[in-house]
C-alpha cells in the first residue's frame, strides 16, 4: 500500500487540537487495525517533514500502535487508537491512546527473549530511540504511552 501527502493532508483539519504553550498539537483517530499503522507513520512522517526526528518518531508510533492494536481492545472490532504528535520548539512528544483492556505497558522490564522472536522488543526499541517515555491510564480506561525526543 503506497499512502501519499495527499492522503495524509486532508485529514489535518480534523487533527490540529490546538497551539499550547511553546508548541502545537496533533491528533488523529485510526481504526484498530495492523493495516492502520502504516497511515499512523505517514501522518507522523507528513508533520514531521522537516524535523531530524522524523525517523526516530515514525519508528516510535509504529511501535506503539502496533502494541495498541495487538494487546489491547483498540484491536477489536471496531476498536481504534489516537496517534497525537506534540511539537515544540526544542522536544517532540509522540502519544498513543489505547482503548485499555490489555497489558500494563512496562519500559523497564527486561526478560529473556528468544533470540530469533519477531516480537517483545517493541518498547525497548522505544525506550532506546526516545529520550523520556512514559505511561499513564489504567485497563479500564486505556493508557496513554507516550515519547519525547530532543530536537536539539
Amino acid at each position: 500500500m503506497t499512502i501519499t501527502r495527499n492522503d495524509v493532508a486532508p485529514a489535518l483539519i480534523d487533527a490540529m487540537v490546538g497551539l499550547r504553550p511553546g508548541g502545537m498539537t496533533y491528533r488523529r483517530t485510526f481504526a484498530g487495525r495492523p493495516d492502520q499503522i502504516p497511515r499512523a507513520r505517514c501522518f507522523i512522517r507528513f508533520l514531521l517533514e522537516d524535523s531530524p526526528c522524523r525517523d526516530d518518531a515514525e519508528q516510535i508510533v509504529a511501535e506503539l500502535a502496533a502494541n495498541a492494536v495487538a494487546h489491547t481492545s483498540s484491536g477489536q472490532a471496531h476498536g481504534t487508537f489516537i496517534v497525537e504528535l506534540t511539537r515544540k520548539v526544542a522536544v517532540i512528544r509522540v502519544t498513543v491512546y489505547d482503548c485499555g483492556w490489555g497489558g500494563i505497558p512496562r519500559f523497564n522490564r527486561r526478560r529473556e527473549a528468544d533470540p530469533l522472536a519477531e516480537h517483545g522488543r517493541g518498547l525497548a526499541v522505544v525506550a532506546a530511540l526516545a529520550s523520556k517515555v512514559g505511561c499513564r491510564g489504567t485497563q479500564a480506561v486505556g493508557h496513554a504511552v507516550w515519547a519525547e525526543l530532543s530536537q536539539t
